[in-house]
């Protein structure tokens, strides 16, 4: 588990799982470097599980990595 910034309440927690799956982008997507993706099939390192969001690491096959949403991405 890890932490994020201290509140009145105490840290904010983030669950993370890792994971090694393939996945397929559902539309296109800018990565970190500006690029628009699609019809890739990236793999998934890590999903992230915040209070508020679900989201996943995904690495694609150039080496290039960015955060997705979970309705961006369909599960192979």
């Amino acid at each position: 588990m890890l932490y994020l910034e201290q509140s009145a309440q105490g840290f904010a927690k983030m669950k993370t799982t890792q994971i090694e799956k393939r996945c397929r982008l559902v539309g296109s997507i800018r990565d970190h470097n500006g690029r628009v993706r699609f019809g890739e099939q990236p793999t998934i390192l890590r999903e992230v599980n915040n209070p508020d969001q679900h989201m996943f690491l995904v690495q694609f096959d150039d080496g290039a990595t960015t955060f997705l949403f979970s309705h961006e991405v369909a599960l192979s």
